[in-house]
């Protein structure tokens, strides 16, 4: 049974159709999941007036948000195609960054995306697919992750980015008066 409260809307929308829309809509989901043409036109649903008018307010008022958010249109349910240029780019920006952490003897994510050009968030995904794939190493992790050719240069580049980073300044604790003795004043020498 629908859960929530989209999928519930959906169901109690197919229980008021009429039988011959249901059947078409089913048939042509099937005709679009075999490749094949729909076998029986769309029918036109009998609807009554009141429901019509808030189909179509129901209608404007999605299309009018999709067209806001800059939805793409809709696509056939299919296997989604990679295009050719799109993969040459990404094996091009992957190469590079693969360049860029090798040349060096341990490379931050921030510093990888200046040298390669490109925004960070790529830089950051190539890292990632370029060290599970083993060709590249991390050492450290979080604000000290550090990029190498190696798993030895990664870790002493993050090592030394931990030992000479600047951060907050350590706050020192004043001894409190508390704990103290309290000498007494010395005394004026007679005279």
């Amino acid at each position: 049974m629908a859960t929530d409260a989209f999928s519930q809307q959906i169901v109690n929308l197919v229980r008021k159709m009429p039988d011959e829309a249901i059947l078409a809509l089913v048939k042509n989901q099937l005709g679009a999941v075999t490749g094949e043409a729909p076998l029986v036109p769309p029918a036109a649903p009998r609807r009554s007036r009141a429901r019509a008018r808030a189909a179509g307010a129901v209608q404007s008022k999605t299309s009018s948000v999709a067209a806001k958010r800059g939805a793409a249109p809709k696509r056939r349910p299919g296997r989604p195609r990679k295009s050719p240029a799109a993969s040459a780019e990404r094996q091009e920006t992957l190469d590079a960054v693969e360049r860029v952490v090798k040349a060096s003897s341990g490379v931050s994510a921030s510093e990888v995306a200046k040298q390669a050009g490109i925004p960070q968030t790529r830089a950051a995904a190539a890292l990632k697919e370029l060290k599970l794939e083993k060709r590249i190493f991390q050492g450290g992790d979080r604000r000290f992750a550090r990029y190498a050719g190696d798993a030895k240069t990664a870790e002493q580049a993050s090592a030394n980015a931990r030992k000479t980073a600047a951060g907050p300044a350590p706050v020192v604790k004043k001894p409190s008066a508390k704990g103290r003795k309290r000498v007494a004043p010395a005394a004026a020498p007679p005279k």
